[in-house]
């Protein structure tokens, strides 16, 4: 993964990552969401150009959490859906992150 892409991608998992009390407002959130997904189809097409043989466990559930959370959305509804929605996405995100880095031998996230 590019120095350029680690670091937003940290930015991005930190924002959502965040405390409660720290969360930011409805309409931050929503572009929070808009910009982990964008990350997040970028880590999902690299991870998955991994040969499956050579995917980890790991690997293998973080392309299968991100296809589902990615079209699922977020649920239910009230001032927490978006937020956790985002805090779902940042999770799977550092997964594929992971697998990336350990597949590419530079040690994890």
């Amino acid at each position: 993964m590019e120095q350029q892409t680690h670091v937003r991608l940290a930015a991005l998992t930190a924002r959502a990552l965040a405390p409660y009390a720290s969360r930011p407002t409805p309409e931050d959130v929503a572009g929070l969401v808009d910009d982990l997904i964008t990350c997040g189809w970028h880590l999902h097409h690299e991870v998955a150009s991994i040969p499956a043989a050579e995917r980890t466990p790991s690997a293998a559930d973080g392309l299968t959490e991100w296809e589902y959370c990615s079209a699922a959305g977020p649920r239910g509804s009230g001032p927490h859906a978006n937020w956790n929605h985002a805090r779902g996405l940042a999770r799977v995100l550092q997964k594929l992150a992971r697998a990336l880095e350990l597949h590419r031998g530079m040690g994890v996230l």
